[in-house]
């Protein structure tokens, strides 16, 4: 099975520059290996609206390969992950068995809820950036 992640908006974070969208990927795709998923970050920053060329590249990924069966978003992907989840077709939303929701406070869990497991964070106490991190960490400690 393979984990769609969705990076955040592109910018200058952390002393660094994320043109391509921010995340720490490692920590994002290890979670996804931890949890037996291959993951494939989505090569696109982030934008958080319906239609945005995120929105629509994501659907587009988990639409055109069956093996997809979680979605990962970090901060604005996060926001995506809700737009693409609302434009699954029932048989689509049944093959999603995990989400995972790092750093978008604005939209509350229950509107990411659905027969799938769902795993739903604010941003922890190292910062907005650290969410994938903290998430890997959290999982790490808790399955020694």
């Amino acid at each position: 099975m393979k984990m769609l992640i969705l990076r955040g908006k592109a910018g200058y974070y952390e002393g660094q520059d994320w043109p391509r969208g921010a995340l720490h990927e490692g920590p994002a795709l290890d979670y996804a290996t931890r949890r037996s998923y291959d993951g494939q970050v989505l090569d696109i920053a982030g934008l958080a609206y319906k239609g945005s060329p995120q929105h629509k590249l994501a659907l587009e990924t988990y639409r055109g390969d069956t093996a997809f069966g979680a979605l990962y978003g970090f901060s604005a992907g996060g926001y995506n992950v809700f737009h693409v989840i609302n434009d699954l077709t029932a048989a689509e939303r049944g093959r999603l068995q995990l989400v995972v929701v790092l750093g978008a406070p604005e939209r509350p869990a229950a509107s990411f809820k659905g027969p799938w497991e769902l795993v739903y964070r604010r941003d922890p106490p190292g910062g907005h950036m650290k969410g994938p991190d903290a998430l890997l960490a959290e999982w790490d400690a808790a399955n020694p």
